[in-house]
């Protein structure tokens, strides 16, 4: 597992996250649709956020973020513990998971409500894995 990061450090992260998910200039032109949440993931985790790019925040973030439990994220979990090629798996499984919560941060970053309620989450599974 990572090693936890501060609250002060979250609180940065996210609020970096939240300013790459709302700048315009980040965003492909309007006729640019993705297909899911991983095409959305591949495209702006190579975006500037700050002074590294986004897949490097996630990836400094990754004991907070929430897993997604979608029909196929679960499929990736449960195979990861039967096939040979489960370390690939669990991978796959965690990148899924960071590409679901890059949407969240993307459909809350502009409501402070719900913005709220993601940093509250991710700070309650910092303090969890703290423990």
């Amino acid at each position: 597992m990572k090693q936890s990061i501060s609250r002060k450090e979250l609180c940065g992260y996210l609020n970096l996250l939240r300013e790459t998910m709302t700048d315009g200039r980040n965003f492909p032109p309007s006729h640019v649709r993705f297909f899911d949440s991983r095409s959305f993931y591949y495209y702006f985790s190579k975006c500037p956020c700050g002074s590294e790019t986004v897949e490097e925040v996630l990836m400094q973030m990754e004991p907070c973020i929430p897993l997604a439990i979608t029909e196929e994220s679960l499929q990736l979990f449960l195979s990861a513990y039967k096939k040979e090629d489960s370390p690939y798996l669990a991978h796959s499984f965690l990148e899924s998971s960071k590409a679901d919560f890059l949407l969240l941060v993307r459909h809350a970053a502009n409501d402070d409500d719900k913005w709220q309620a993601v940093m509250t989450l991710c700070e309650g599974l910092r303090q969890k894995n703290l423990s």
